[in-house]
């Protein structure tokens, strides 16, 4: 059996004993899947680099996607995969800029062209991470804060 997982041990631990308790499902990969997502997902630097380059550090995930894809990705099918290793890349990315730079990313909720949400992280200068921080949500230059 192949795996491919980026994490901490821990994380690939609890995935493991989740797939041995709930049995696990195979998926077919496409040949231009085959190569590793290592392959087609920038680097932690090359992130930090592009995120560094926007006015407050602002970006989100399409935008760095097209940036580097050439086009937007969604979360489900045959780009799952590459969606959720760029936003969990992403994230790493983030905390080593709150890190080095002492602040912390908020997220703003924003509407896309299609009606789609996705988030816009803003770096604010000298805040620590909120804890259990609920992001308020932007439509059409509207912010209002709220569950999605």
């Amino acid at each position: 059996m192949e795996f491919e997982s980026e994490g901490n041990i821990e994380e690939i631990k609890e995935l493991i004993a989740r797939l041995v308790s709930e049995g696990y499902r195979t998926e077919k990969i496409f040949e231009g899947e085959k190569e590793s997502l290592k392959e087609y997902i920038p680097d932690q630097e090359t992130l930090v680099r592009f995120i560094l380059s926007k006015p407050n550090f602002e970006h989100n995930l399409f935008e760095v996607a097209e940036h580097f894809f050439g086009r937007k990705i969604t979360s489900s099918g045959i780009d799952a995969r590459r969606y959720n290793a760029l936003y969990r890349r992403l994230e790493r990315a983030r905390k080593k800029i709150e890190r080095d730079y002492g602040g912390r990313f908020e997220a703003v909720w924003a509407r896309g062209e299609e009606g789609e949400l996705y988030k816009i992280f803003r770096f604010i200068k000298g805040r620590q991470p909120a804890q259990n921080f609920q992001a308020p949500i932007m439509d059409g230059g509207n912010l209002f804060r709220g569950d999605v």
